[in-house]
């Protein structure tokens, strides 16, 4: 949570730096501790537990990305905002740096309000996505127990009298939203979300997918057609996989036009197994813009906010999983390439 005056760590091995930062920063109330060195920044981390880190990349002994590796691989440490500060202002450092997990890369020598800016800039969204956390965690079971009631109420009217399509379209209704909330929940939490690997089946955790969007599927009239392998091992995040497959699902369920047919195979070929969904589509897919974030089709009424693809994009990228779309004589499809156990 951020306080009055936010605490930002300052780690160079230049003492006249420190210096001007200090001179920089002092009129805005921040409160400041210096390192002169990575070892002693992580030592002081623990205990001043900062809201932004400025890293110099080039020291001794320890480098800025050596720095932020240790800052990330710790729990407590992890989502504390970065920016490198550094003299090498090439497209391959800033690149380097965003993917060691900076927030932002300011070149030296640079203008005092462009520091000033970016830090504000910085703070604000680590102290916004603070905050949509804290609220998604308290509102869990605000949201999930009426939908849970719902859905047990809905069942035992079903259980007493019998199944109409309006219990079938309450119930689909009570999983669209549980999903949609499950999408914004693991988007924010993906980056920092511990990430332990084990061994699996894909085909069996891909059944219990198909069977909980089944209510959802009959609502539209839809209907699944699968060809899977009967064992499929895997050694991966099994929570990462299954976020996988209801998105990939829920998203077929929502562009398939009523009384047709998705179809969900698992083959295989010497490295890798291969999970394919195909639906029906009754308009235009721009395959080349659907894994962006947020990206709608042009005047669609479904439910969903646009994060669903996106995420699954960066999930198959994290796990080297090979993922690609294409559309054939209004059939489209997603194809993914998962490596089998050698």
């Amino acid at each position: 949570m951020q306080t009055v005056n936010p605490k930002i760590l300052i780690i160079d091995d230049k003492p006249e730096n420190l210096t001007l930062f200090r001179d920089i920063l002092r009129p805005y109330n921040y409160d400041l501790s210096v390192a002169t060195n990575g070892v002693t920044a992580l030592k002081i981390v623990k205990d001043f537990h900062p809201e932004l880190i400025l890293l110099d990349v080039v020291m001794p002994q320890m480098s800025g990305y050596d720095v932020l590796k240790e800052l990330k691989n710790n729990k407590s440490t992890r989502e504390i905002p970065v920016i490198f500060l550094t003299a090498k202002d090439t497209t391959e450092e800033k690149v380097k740096g965003f993917e060691a997990g900076a927030v932002d890369y300011i070149a030296k020598p640079f203008h005092p309000r462009e520091l000033i800016a970016r830090i504000h800039t910085h703070l604000q969204k680590a102290s916004l996505l603070a905050s949509l956390k804290r609220l998604m965690e308290h509102s869990f079971h605000e949201l999930y127990t009426p939908l849970s009631i719902i859905s047990s109420a809905m069942e035992i009217q079903e259980l007493a009298y019998e199944k109409t399509e309006y219990t079938q379209m309450t119930l689909a209704a009570c999983k669209s939203l549980q999903s949609i909330y499950d999408d914004l929940y693991y988007s924010i939490n993906y980056i920092n979300d511990e990430k332990e690997k084990s061994l699996f089946d894909l085909t069996a955790l891909l059944v219990k997918r198909i069977s909980y969007f089944s209510l959802v599927a009959q609502s539209r009239s839809l209907t699944f057609e699968t060809d899977l392998h009967q064992e499929s091992i895997v050694f991966l995040n099994e929570k990462e996989i299954e976020r996988v497959f209801d998105n990939l699902i829920s998203n077929a369920l929502k562009y398939t036009k009523e009384h047709e047919k998705i179809t969900i195979t698992i083959q295989e070929n010497d490295k890798n197994w291969i999970f394919s969904i195909c639906n029906p589509v009754d308009k235009e897919i721009d395959v080349a813009k659907i894994f962006q974030k947020y990206y709608r089709h042009d005047n669609e009424e479904v439910f969903g906010l646009g994060l669903g693809l996106d995420l699954v994009q960066s999930i198959c990228r994290q796990n080297d999983i090979k993922i690609g779309a294409q559309v054939d004589d209004r059939l489209f499809c997603i194809k993914m390439e998962i490596s089998k156990i050698k």
